[in-house]
């Protein structure tokens, strides 16, 4: 059951792991824009002092900040080179007799304050990294610069939330600096600074380690990378790069930097430190069970302890976590591996079985066990499994359900084992799985059909699927035909079975044949049907105790906004989509993270917001997990973005390499609107005009009315000629689908007031885009009819609405707001010529004379006043439009 292959049209080179160079600046760009904001007023505070604890991205702030510097000459100082050199160059190592060595901190602040005596001193920027590292004598000569009027200070100095030295405590308040403490990074720029560590990026898995261990501090994290591709514990699969060991790399230069903290303990103290890294985040009841109160207070005030109240057990139940990422990962990974299990033996002895699984929760438990090399009791597997499924934590699942099959072979066992595996789409490893239990009997061999379904499944292998159904219950088969229906784009079918599910089937089914019912609804143009059934749904939901746990069953939410977008609520539809992306995000839920952050693109395409929409998209970690049907549709949606962006401004093709209409399933309308505007911009309107229809046609054939409404757009959009629908045959309820039928009727009618009032609706809804293009749409008409007036007004409409949607560059906008409009084969020509191509290669393209296409440029520039290709260029581009 080995997956399909499925990657990004560009290969990644290479099968040496190459970190890269310069890693993403991410999650500071509120503190850089409240420095930038510092530094170029006269009249705010004299500069920064940006604290926060080793790792976090202090210096990395700095040196951004300083290409703000502008005008201002920059002395960059370092703190932690004076404290290298001083350790280099003492006394031992000076002749006898000779002067100290001056600090270059020291030579530099001194050769600044006399430049800024003299006449025509000009501004300075002075940047002091690890300030808290400098000698005491030199902050005096600091704090002096500081208060110049023509010096602005930025200054970043290590604290883990203790009071800063009172040297910095008085350059503080003295010179008037501005204290910025700086937080542990988000989860959504941990994630983006992950999928930028490595080229070629990191499997999802992989990520989602990193990301749990590093809590939000950047050089944690860059670090454990470096040293996994020096040690070379990352290997290539699947396009991504995976950790190889079980544990995470120890960096020599994280103890370098924790050193100082953890030499001066006690070793009772470190012992304590060691067991609550190990621990996780224990209860600090359990661990007041090993020390007394005093102990960890010490360890408090020391800041190397911190309880957490708000640890999601609900009041009275605190935890102990370690304050620091570096201290913690480090404590964790040095252990040998006798004294790590010596330690979690002695936490486990100390509490009785039912004490712990009342006091902790068994996922955690059943880890112990686990790294104490113990076997842990059936119970609290059982139910740590179970956990770990609920909870998406998918490395978990399948090392506690592959314990559950060593130590307790059952069938149950078996299937878990499976189930884990498909969840994390380790396809492989379920294949030889598979081959492997049934050597045991034909009755392991029947317990796993269901699996080999779900992978087969997950892989999008349909016809195979098939060949295996007879094998399953009659309920079963039903079930995999429904869900395979819907994800080939079968929807009235889908929706059938789920109803009949629904009806007569198990009711472990029950929900999820709801749910695709909920989608099938969305894309057959039945929004508000869809969102009656979610409050059925959701009581049902309700009653169920733990809630569902198969494939998309957790998928509720996410289609609930999907009919409120549908239905062109479209803020109430963003609002759930971010809530439930974020929330996936913090808990590292990889592959329900890449679900709802392909939703949450899709709605912000249709809102207009282009680079939003693409960046939730784009092929990084959270797509790699090995689910077909989710890494087609984060292609097809990356390209749909891309080809609204101005030319500039597009990545590589992320459309899978060879894909079919046929694979593409339920976005097969998508991928046919990429397709035509690809055609379309190559000058080829014939190809483009029977890619959709053919979508429109066999959307239409399938009942999924919305689909063939986004096929219908494209085409009025594109000014190509429609498939012949009436309007009759479209049922779509809801305005924003209603609103798309409009600009489709409006443009075959060329109606300047029903295209108007699209328009209005589109803006109304939140759809900035599309209401930018039917209000430039409507200008067009207006000038044809002599409505210069009104032409006008619509111009200034789609102007305004364009604000709102960032760098965007359809056809419908080309040449906005020019006083003379052009024909559909002059803008065709005019946007083929715009991007290079030679009279000739037009004319061959649209199979036209060469003559022809001449005389009609030559038209195109006396219309819109252009000289040449180039000014014809800029003139056509919305943005140039806009201003």
């Amino acid at each position: 059951m080995k997956p399909s292959p499925l990657s990004p049209r560009t290969p990644l080179p290479g099968t040496v792991p190459c970190l890269t160079t310069d890693p993403t600046f991410v999650g500071r760009v509120g503190e850089l824009e409240q420095i930038r904001r510092i530094m170029t007023s006269e009249h705010r505070a004299h500069g920064v002092l940006v604290a926060g604890p080793a790792g976090i991205g202090k210096t990395r702030l700095l040196h951004e900040a300083q290409g703000l510097a502008g005008d201002r000459r920059t002395v960059s100082l370092h703190g932690r080179a004076d404290v290298a050199s001083a350790a280099s160059g003492g006394t031992a190592s000076r002749p006898h007799g000779a002067p100290p060595a001056i600090p270059a901190t020291a030579r530099a602040l001194t050769e600044l304050l006399g430049s800024l005596e003299r006449p025509r001193a000009g501004s300075w920027l002075v940047s002091v990294d690890d300030a808290d590292l400098l000698a005491p004598a030199l902050l005096p000569l600091l704090n002096e610069a500081a208060r110049h009027p023509s010096v602005k200070l930025l200054v970043s100095v290590t604290s883990d939330g203790t009071a800063l030295p009172p040297g910095i405590r008085a350059l503080w308040c003295d010179s008037g600096l501005v204290r910025m403490d700086l937080r542990p990074l988000e989860a959504a720029d941990v994630k983006q600074l992950t999928d930028s560590l490595l080229s070629g990026g990191l499997g999802q898995s992989s990520a989602a380690r990193l990301a749990r261990m590093c809590e939000g501090n950047p050089r944690l994290l860059l670090e454990v990378t470096r040293a996994a591709v020096e040690q070379r514990m990352v290997t290539r699969a699947e396009g991504s790069w995976h950790f190889t060991d079980a544990r995470l790399p120890l960096p020599v230069s994280v103890l370098e930097m924790i050193d100082p903290e953890l030499g001066a303990l006690s070793q009772a103290d470190r012992e304590i430190l060691e067991l609550v890294a190990l621990a996780g985040e224990p209860r600090l009841a359990s661990v007041e069970m090993f020390c007394d109160a005093l102990r960890l207070e010490r360890l408090e005030q020391r800041n190397l302890l911190r309880i957490v109240e708000d640890a999601g057990d609900g009041p009275g139940r605190p935890r102990v976590r370690i304050a620091h990422a570096l201290i913690r990962h480090a404590l964790s990974c040095s252990l040998p591996a006798l004294r790590r299990r010596r330690l979690l033996r002695d936490w486990l002895d100390a509490h009785g079985p039912a004490e712990l699984i009342e006091h902790d929760d068994c996922l955690r438990l059943a880890h112990w066990h686990l790294d104490a090399l113990e076997t842990p009791p059936r119970e609290l597997l059982d139910r740590a499994i179970e956990q770990s499924l609920r909870e998406q934590a998918l490395p978990s699942a399948v090392q506690l359900t592959k314990a559950g099959w060593q130590h307790y072979p059952t069938r149950a066992a078996a299937e878990l084992h499976a189930r884990a595996l498909t969840a994390a789409a380790d396809f492989e490893g379920l294949a030889s799985f598979v081959t492997g239990v049934r050597s045991r009997g034909p009755a392991y061999a029947h317990a796993l059909r269901e699996a080999e379904a779900r992978g087969l499944f997950l892989q999008g292998r349909y016809a195979e699927l098939h060949t295996v159904l007879p094998q399953l219950p009659e309920g079963e088969q039903a079930y995999y035909r429904m869900v395979s229906d819907y994800f080939q784009g079968r929807f009235a079918r889908a929706r059938a079975g789920a109803e009949a599910l629904r009806r007569n089937g198990p009711e472990a089914h029950a929900l999820e044949a709801g749910l695709i019912m909920m989608g099938s609804m969305c894309h057959m143009g039945l929004p508000r049907q869809a969102l009656s059934l979610y409050h059925t749904l959701r009581a049902e939901l309700e009653r169920t105790p733990g809630g569902p746990t198969r494939f998309h069953a957790d998928s509720l939410e996410e289609l609930h906004a999907s009919a409120l977008h549908y239905c062109g609520r479209l803020d109430e539809a963003e609002g759930i989509y971010w809530r439930e992306y974020t929330q996936a995000l913090e808990k590292y839920h990889v592959r329900v993270e890449a679900q709802r952050g392909l939703a949450l693109g899709h709605l912000l395409y249709d809102r207009g917001i282009i680079e939003g929409s693409l960046k939730c998209a784009t092929f990084t970690s959270s797509y790699r997990v090995g689910w077909r049907q989710w890494q087609v549709k984060a292609g097809i949606h990356a390209a749909l973005a891309a080809t609204a962006l101005p030319a500039d401004r597009r990545p590589a093709d992320p459309l899978p390499e060879g894909l079919t209409m046929d694979e593409a399933g339920h976005c097969a309308v998508f991928l046919a609107v990429v397709r035509a505007r690809r055609h379309h911009e190559q000058g080829e309107p014939r190809a483009a005009t029977r890619i959709l229809h053919d979508a429109v046609t066999a959307a239409m054939a399938e009942g999924a009315h919305a689909d063939a409404v986004t096929g219908l757009h494209e085409c009025a959009r594109l000014a190509l000629p429609g498939p012949g629908v009436a309007h009759t045959e479209l049922h779509l309820e809801g305005a924003f689908l209603v609103a798309r039928a409009d600009y489709v009727w409006a443009y075959e009618a060329s109606d300047p007031r029903l295209m108007g009032e699209a328009a209005a609706t589109f803006a109304e809804l939140g759809a900035f885009l599309f209401a930018a293009e039917a209000y430039a749409e409507q200008a067009r008409l207006h000038e044809r009819l002599g409505s210069a007036k009104a032409a006008t007004a619509a111009t200034a409409q789609a102007r305004e609405l364009l604000l709102r949607c960032g760098p965007v560059e359809t056809p419908p906008l080309r040449f906005l707001g020019r006083p003379a409009p052009l024909s559909h084969r002059e803008r065709t020509i005019a946007g083929l010529a715009s991007r290079g191509l030679q009279d000739k290669e037009i004319a061959e393209r649209l199979c036209l004379s060469v003559r022809t296409v001449g005389n009609t440029l030559s038209r195109v520039y006396r219309k819109i006043g252009a000289a040449n290709r180039r000014e014809l260029q800029l003139l056509m581009t919305c943005a140039d439009g806009a201003t």
